[in-house]
């Protein structure tokens, strides 16, 4: 997989809304679909696995990653897929989006970031798996904003910008 700007990405049909990353989440930064994995060089060549469904159940190999994270992802459209930014979706690689559109729990585990941080490598010396699992039992994500009320009072007002609305 080729690495620009120290990302690839696990995007919905190509989509990149940057304007929504959230990076608290360490080594994977979910935006409000898809995400950003954070790799250690800036650009050059990097291997990824995927699991997904059935064959993504954490496994017992914890001791042969270095990092790991975990997010939820939205796939409006059901098609996560490994992609790199410059080259588009990695195409030996399959959909982690097995359930179609919805919530998918996403880990990925991570080796090697540390060897040649912000550099260049054309010989892959970083590791990724990519573990995905659709998620029942997230909530559907707002799609839009409630009406917003003429006259609010104080309070009202308060409860509204706490959501979000």
């Amino acid at each position: 997989m080729f690495v620009n700007e120290g990302t690839f990405g696990i995007l919905d049909d190509g989509e990149v809304p940057i304007e929504t990353i959230d990076w608290s989440h360490g080594i994977i930064a979910p935006m409000s679909n898809g995400a950003l994995v954070l790799t250690g060089i800036n650009t050059g060549n990097v291997q990824v696995q995927v699991e997904s469904g059935s064959t993504a159940t954490p496994s017992a190999d914890n001791e042969l990653w270095e990092e790991t994270g975990r997010c939820r992802i939205w796939a409006p459209r059901g098609k996560l897929h490994i992609e790199s930014l410059v080259n588009g979706p990695h195409q030996d690689l399959p959909p982690l989006s097995i359930a179609g559109p919805g919530w998918y729990e996403v880990e990925v585990k991570a080796r090697g970031r540390h060897l040649n941080p912000d550099g260049a490598s054309l010989e892959p010396s970083e590791c990724y798996l990519i573990q995905a699992r659709p998620d029942t039992n997230a909530p559907p994500p707002i799609t839009r904003a409630a009406p917003v009320p003429a006259r609010d009072d104080e309070e009202t007002r308060r409860q509204r910008l706490l959501r979000g609305l």
